[in-house]
């Protein structure tokens, strides 16, 4: 029997987790077992502002970092709809999850891990999901 491909969001504090730690396999791994990393133009855009802040010393420019998620990331177009994340900013990432279909919201934000969400989707830590693949 073929296996469902996983669909899931990376929140931004996943993406900086991952690429502050070189975690980078971690993302080669995910896509190379049947799982499709989903995007939104509100997700890149928060990813690159925060890639921007002057509190992270990066040793690679953030072009390079910004070409790694575009290589393994599928666009989703999405509408400004959930209201219901107790940090209105981050409404966005259960747009992208509830509109795409996703099996899993990767996150490490406790407001967003605490947020209702209807299934079939999961809110997670990246460290359950990390668990979850091995």
């Amino acid at each position: 029997m073929k296996q469902k491909s996983k669909k899931i969001v990376l929140d931004v504090n996943t993406w900086i987790s991952i690429f502050l730690g070189g975690y980078f396999k971690d993302v080669r791994s995910f896509v190379g077992r049947k799982t499709t990393i989903l995007r939104s133009q509100k997700l890149e855009d928060e990813l690159k502002k925060v890639l921007a802040y002057q509190k992270f010393d990066w040793d690679k420019p953030i072009g390079f970092y910004m070409k790694f998620f575009y290589q393994f990331t599928v666009f989703a177009h999405t509408e400004n709809v959930f209201t219901l994340c107790p940090d209105e900013n981050d409404n966005y990432l259960f747009d992208l999850a509830i509109q795409a279909q996703a099996d899993y919201l990767v996150s490490g934000d406790r407001a967003v891990l605490k947020t209702p969400i209807p299934p079939p989707t999961k809110v997670i830590s990246y460290i359950q999901f990390r668990e979850m693949l091995d």
